[in-house]
């Protein structure tokens, strides 16, 4: 079977508008754009997901009649990619922020490791955190829920068809704002045991100055840190479980 020009561009075209939302997507997703995750998986990755879903692509967007209205299309739906991932990302934050307020509170401020998925410095507390989330995330089979996610997008909004609307970039923006107040909840009951430790030893140093505070205050901190941890481990659990339906029903909503 010979392949004309015509032809081959055509079929290109059917591959290309898809990857390019798919490609966005990989970018920014949790797990999916870990840098522990190789280069050539995820090529394969997205050639195998555009395979999927060229046949959501309209016949008369071909590339044979290329113009500066196509290269809109083409930067709508990387951003369109990106921001469905960025979103999941937020999620994934919320809990390397409140760790990183607890190991500052707890005086593990100083404990941090390189995170082996994003290769950023992250306090311990933090990376514990990202673990429990991405194990959680992917019991959930919430990997598969972001995927199913993104196919449904080429139904709802179509390549070519629909425009990507300035109030979903707001929407996004705003649930940004979320990703802070849910930090600062995880947060919150070791940063009031932590005040009530080193109340207690304010009253101690005033009742019995010959203590030496300094040396006890920071094991002590250090211990009643781990122990509020250990209390509050299966509450923030549940909250990481929350925010994972949340993220996604999140990007379902701004795709509808």
């Amino acid at each position: 079977m010979n392949l004309d020009y015509q032809t081959m561009i055509r079929l290109m075209s059917q591959f290309i508008w898809p990857m390019v939302r798919i490609g966005g997507l990989m970018l920014t997703v949790p797990v999916l754009s870990s840098a522990l995750l190789p280069a050539r998986i995820k090529i394969l990755f997205v050639f195998t997901l555009s395979c999927v879903c060229f046949t959501y692509v309209p016949h008369n967007l071909s590339f044979e009649n290329f113009n500066g209205l196509y290269l809109v299309y083409l930067i709508q739906e990387l951003l369109l990619g990106l921001l469905m991932g960025f979103v999941l990302q937020i999620v994934f934050q919320v809990f390397i922020l409140g760790g990183q307020i607890i190991s500052m509170q707890a005086g593990l401020g100083f404990a941090v490791m390189v995170d082996p998925t994003s290769n950023a410095s992250v306090p311990l507390i933090s990376q514990l955190y990202l673990m429990v989330t991405t194990l959680i995330f992917l019991a959930l089979n919430g990997h598969l829920a972001i995927l199913e996610t993104l196919i449904e997008s080429f139904r709802i909004m179509p390549i070519g068809k629909s425009s990507l609307d300035p109030s979903i970039i707001w929407s996004t923006i705003m649930f940004s704002g979320w990703m802070f107040k849910e930090a600062v909840l995880i947060s919150i009951p070791a940063i009031l045991s932590l005040l009530i430790v080193s109340l207690s030893f304010g009253v101690m140093a005033r009742v019995a100055p010959q203590l030496n505070l300094f040396s006890l205050g920071f094991p002590i901190t250090l211990l009643m840190g781990f122990v509020i941890i250990k209390i509050g481990l299966p509450t923030v659990g549940t909250e990481m479980v929350e925010s994972i339906k949340h993220g996604i029903q999140f990007i379902t909503g701004i795709l509808r």
